[in-house]
């Protein structure tokens, strides 16, 4: 018999389903608004390329392998991607690219993505708030 790990699951809860279909979700969607993107500038859609990946890749993760990191990785991960968001509809593009200083419109896609990603951060920050809370004490 396999000894668990303090920083492991025993077994996965409904809400790691629930965490992993939600950045699934979120990744497909960077993944549709990905062309879109390579078409304005190469730099855009790479940066869409690599969050889509991130977040499916953290889906398949929290499946497989859902441990106190993983969540707290993706909490992070997805805080900077919504910030960049706010930033990039209200300050403007920031740094590189053909768009630097433009601020960029809302669209239906963006904010469906948004809402997806702030119910992940708020269901990992959920499961890493348990997990600690059960942790055993030395």
């Amino acid at each position: 018999m396999r000894a668990v790990r303090n920083t492991e699951i025993k077994r996965p809860s409904k809400l790691v389903y629930v965490a992993a279909a939600l950045s699934l979700v979120a990744g497909l969607i960077h993944a549709w608004a990905m062309p879109e993107h390579y078409r304005e500038w190469w730099g855009y859609g790479t940066f869409f390329l690599v969050v889509a990946s991130a977040q499916v890749f953290l889906s398949d993760a929290l499946l497989y392998r859902p441990r106190r990191e993983l969540f707290a990785v993706g909490v992070v991960g997805n805080l900077a991607v919504i910030t960049l968001y706010v930033v990039t509809r209200t300050v403007g593009v920031p740094f590189f690219g053909p768009h630097a200083g433009a601020v960029e419109e809302m669209g239906l896609l963006d904010l469906l993505a948004i809402v997806v990603e702030l119910a992940l951060v708020i269901t990992l920050a959920g499961m890493l708030r348990v997990r600690l809370a059960t942790r055993p004490t030395m």
